[in-house]
């Protein structure tokens, strides 16, 4: 246990203690300080209480401290579920569910997570996501999402080598193991290489993900909840062209859980 608390210390002492956005020092959180700390159905308390370190696989633990109090109280909160555009093939309503709108924040949380090697910022937006899919179970006990299968969207094998992992993954995880879900990582897959869809507009973004993706589970699909997991949701033509493969294994029902969705 000393070893283990000794190598928790030194990982901290390595990792710049830094906000990502703002670049000021990062102290503890005190939620007893109030000051600028959000307060949205007590969830950042929770937050404070319970993930203030998050623990590693053999029992380390590394600080999630990665946003100033300031920075994390500018979050733009979201109701925990709201509509998104009809899917390809049968044109299902699907719904998202996500805990914030996306803003320059919670932009730079996600891309340091995906281009920096930042995967320290996986347990805090695994810990928010678990958090608005909970309480949008517990608020509708009798809806959609029964039986659910969180299914990550796949990145292409060539970048997902090049990135070291798929960040829709490590999120899907946390999520999973935070409300003791299961995880199918491999019921979708990337079969183009497709750009950055950050990179394009709406229509663009469409015409590039279109037949990018594949069943590379359908049996496990089948019948399912499934529920797909993602980092942010903008314009929904990932979230679609997913839909779109995922439907010929017959699911249940489709949910896109994202850390953020464009406000309108």
């Amino acid at each position: 246990m000393a070893v283990r608390g000794f190598l928790s210390f030194l990982l901290d002492c390595l990792i710049p203690r830094s906000c990502l956005v703002c670049g000021r020092g990062i102290g503890s959180f005190d939620p007893a300080s109030g000051g600028n700390v959000p307060r949205a159905s007590g969830r950042m308390e929770e937050f404070i209480g319970a993930g203030a370190r998050m623990a590693l696989r053999g029992g380390l633990s590394l600080s999630a401290d990665i946003l100033c109090e300031g920075c994390w109280s500018k979050l733009d909160w979201a109701p925990a579920a709201g509509p998104v555009a009809r899917s390809a093939g049968a044109g299902v309503r699907i719904l998202v569910v996500s805990p914030f709108h996306t803003n320059d924040e919670l932009l730079a949380l996600v891309r340091f997570l995906k281009f920096s090697g930042g995967k320290i910022a996986a347990p805090p937006l695994g810990w928010w996501m678990a958090a608005a899919f909970g309480e949008y179970r517990e608020r509708f006990p009798g809806g959609a999402v029964r039986d659910p299968l969180l299914v990550p969207v796949p990145l292409h094998p060539k970048r997902e080598i090049s990135r070291g992992y798929n960040q829709s993954a490590l999120l899907a995880r946390e999520v999973a193991g935070r409300l003791g879900l299961e995880v199918d990582a491999g019921a979708l897959v990337r079969i183009r290489n497709t750009k950055a869809q950050s990179t394009l507009d709406r229509d663009a973004r469409a015409e590039n993900v279109s037949g990018a993706f594949g069943l590379g589970g359908a049996a496990s699909v089948a019948g399912r909840d499934v529920v797909l997991v993602d980092d942010l949701l903008t314009t929904g033509e990932t979230a679609r062209a997913c839909a779109a493969a995922l439907e010929a294994a017959s699911p249940r029902s489709l949910t896109v859980l994202a850390a953020g969705r464009a406000r309108d």
